[in-house]
């Protein structure tokens, strides 16, 4: 069955949901957060499962990712012109996963410069299509994704009208092409998913990379950190708890190859205790069959 007599299907088997209404948090002078459930897009009954942030100047606005379907994206945006008629300006793609960016369908006809960094096309291309055929709930009918339409290779600032935005694009982390953005003003650092809290971290792109990439971050002089899942952070301790989990990885990984364990059985049996993290059971075997592509090749 293709996926449109599948999407025909679900909607006359299941009535879908009335519009969705967001609640969003003002965590410093003109940011707004709204914090996804701690879910499984491809299993949840209803977007959004990342955080979603925007950011309002004195001219402009900008998005910081747009959830995982249109009805997000749409919820975002009727949350936004509930407060302002500034023109959105930016929208904001951290990374290709689709709970972060295949809202941006909604924020079509506001004619924003739709930005990311210069890997993600390639990644878009190569991955939106199978993201479409695995998400089929009923509350995705009318989601189609939508592409960056400025990418950027080096530290760039966006103006919002007396309001600084610095975005990085960092080397490969979390997936090959993270982007982090800075809010000059408040001191506010929006992460994408190099930051996850309660959330297990997912690695779809470079162990030790993301290491790296850690450490600059936390050098960054940021007062507060909107991770990718999650609570708002206002430590600057906000990283430990993921790096000790990344870290543990890498030794433990490192240990399952040195002992010829292949990497079928290393990604059941290294670091089965998932401790405080939520989501482990569905993602950890994968980060371990990850990581061990990686390292077996040091």
């Amino acid at each position: 069955m293709n996926r449109l007599l599948v999407m025909l299907f679900l909607m006359l088997t299941f009535p879908v949901q009335a519009s969705l209404e967001l609640a969003f948090s003002e965590v410093a002078p003109g940011v707004f957060m709204h914090q996804g459930k701690i879910a499984d897009l491809f299993t949840v009954d209803s977007d959004p499962v990342a955080n979603i942030t925007y950011i309002v100047g004195e001219e402009a606005v900008a998005v910081i990712d747009t959830g995982g379907s249109k009805r997000a994206g749409q919820a975002v945006l009727n949350v936004i012109r509930r407060q302002t008629d500034l023109p959105i300006r930016f929208v904001i793609n951290t990374h290709v996963h689709p709970d972060h960016h295949f809202g941006n369908i909604a924020f079509v006809d506001e004619k924003p410069e739709f930005v990311a960094h210069a890997r993600y096309p390639g990644d878009f291309d190569a991955k939106s299509g199978y993201y479409l055929q695995r998400l089929t709930n009923p509350w995705f009918i009318g989601t189609t994704p939508i592409g960056a339409t400025r990418v950027i290779n080096e530290t760039t600032k966006l103006d919002l009208g007396n309001r600084t935005l610095v975005l990085t694009p960092h080397e490969r982390a979390h997936t090959r092409h993270d982007l982090s953005v800075f809010d000059q003003s408040s001191g506010t650092l929006i992460t994408g998913d190099l930051l996850f809290i309660d959330h297990l971290p997912t690695l779809d792109g470079n162990l030790i990379g993301w290491l790296a990439e850690t450490e600059k971050l936390e050098a960054m002089p940021y007062n507060q950190v909107i991770p990718g899942h999650g609570p708002l952070q206002k430590s600057k301790q906000a990283f430990e708890k993921q790096t000790r989990y990344l870290s543990s990885l890498a030794q433990a990984v490192r240990a399952a190859i040195n002992d010829n364990i292949d990497i079928n059985t290393a990604s059941t049996t290294v670091m089965p205790s998932p401790g405080e993290w939520k989501l482990y059971g569905e993602f950890h075997p994968r980060n371990v069959i990850q990581a061990y592509k990686e390292l077996e090749w040091e």
